[in-house]
């Protein structure tokens, strides 16, 4: 897999336009990294949805299992993740990337520094995870997705995907300065850190869910064939599955639901339960477009769809080792999006 990788990097070097077009196994997508979305998509199902909505109205036994099935759905989504964002950071640190020496550094350094103690803290003991290790793998985790993010940029792409790249920019950079304002602004007593925090929350939150959106504006689909007519039709049903599962929460759990519903997906500028619905729409859009760029001819399309599935079922600004293992490794599937749809363009030249 990382000789395949490799091979796709090094068409950043400056070789002839059709040679650079040759070298895109870069765009296909690890089958653990599949593992990795599906198994986050049952973390958030079971852990986030399920059990926390309905842990009152279950039996024992079948709150028992359904705990069982998402610890496996969790430890399989941390661990096929972390053995594919070992495989992206070696990658990213070979001198075929075409990045420049203080950027490979720069992610090399990071990336392994996170990988280690995000698996040590896997397989630790709960109780033996501290604040400050968390705080340690929040800095580490949004310092090699912003490495991530500017190399993804440094390769000029498409406008879409670079559109898409500067969303996720200032999501995260929004994320940890709320962060760092809440936790400083608090130790200072400031009055102001409140608000500021939410500014700066509430900025990056409407940038991750525009995300999917601009990742759309990429997405071409061949309308004319049956590939393109079943692509539409299970993009619809996506979406309306997501407004039908947003109502249906809504009736189950009534007042609980804004609190559930953060705990899910970390979404909270909406907050009032009437105007909660509206998320829906977003959320709807996302899925759809995730379908469609699952089911794409493009190779590269597939892998973003791999990287929409992490970072929707993640939420907006994680801060548990795991997430933040899920949202690391869907920047660097963006990153390399980016890299494949630049060599395209310039082949296409």
């Amino acid at each position: 897999m990382s000789e395949g990788i490799d091979s796709a990097l090094a068409s950043v070097a400056p070789v002839a336009p059709i040679e650079r077009a040759r070298s895109l196994p870069l765009t296909a997508v690890p089958p653990l990294t599949w593992m990795a979305a599906v198994g986050c998509a049952a973390d958030l199902a079971v852990n986030r949805i399920l059990l926390r909505s309905s842990a009152d109205t279950l039996s024992r036994d079948a709150f028992l299992q359904l705990d069982r099935w998402g610890a496996f759905s969790r430890n399989l989504a941390v661990v096929s993740g972390l053995v594919a964002l070992a495989f992206c950071l070696v990658a990213y640190g070979s001198r075929k990337s075409g990045l420049p020496l203080s950027a490979r550094i720069g992610i090399i350094g990071f990336g392994w520094a996170f990988v280690p103690i995000v698996t040590m803290m896997t397989f630790l003991p709960l109780a033996w995870t501290r604040v400050e290790h968390v705080l340690v793998i929040v800095g580490l985790a949004h310092a090699l997705i912003l490495l991530l993010i500017l190399a993804g940029l440094h390769w000029r792409s498409t406008k879409a995907i670079s559109s898409a790249l500067a969303l996720l920019l200032v999501a995260y950079v929004s994320g940890i300065v709320s962060l760092i304002v809440t936790l400083v602004g608090g130790r200072a007593l400031w009055e102001h850190t409140e608000r500021l925090a939410f500014a700066f929350r509430w900025s990056g939150e409407l940038a991750y869910l525009a995300f999917p959106m601009a990742v759309g504006f990429a997405v071409r689909i061949p309308w004319r064939e049956a590939r393109g007519k079943w692509t539409l039709v299970l993009s619809t049903l996506a979406a309306a599955g997501v407004a039908a599962g947003m109502v249906a929460w809504r009736n189950s759990v009534g007042g609980d639901l804004t609190n559930l519903f953060y705990g899910a997906f970390r979404l909270d500028f909406l907050a009032d339960h009437n105007a909660i619905g509206w998320y829906a729409i977003p959320l709807g859009i996302g899925w759809a477009v995730t379908c469609a760029a699952t089911l794409s001819k493009d190779p590269a399309l597939r892998q973003m769809g791999a990287a929409l599935v992490l970072l929707l079922c993640t939420g907006y600004a994680p801060r548990t080792p795991s997430a933040l293992v899920m949202s690391v490794l869907a920047v660097a599937l963006v990153s390399r999006v980016a890299l494949a749809c630049a060599l395209q363009r310039r082949a296409a030249q």
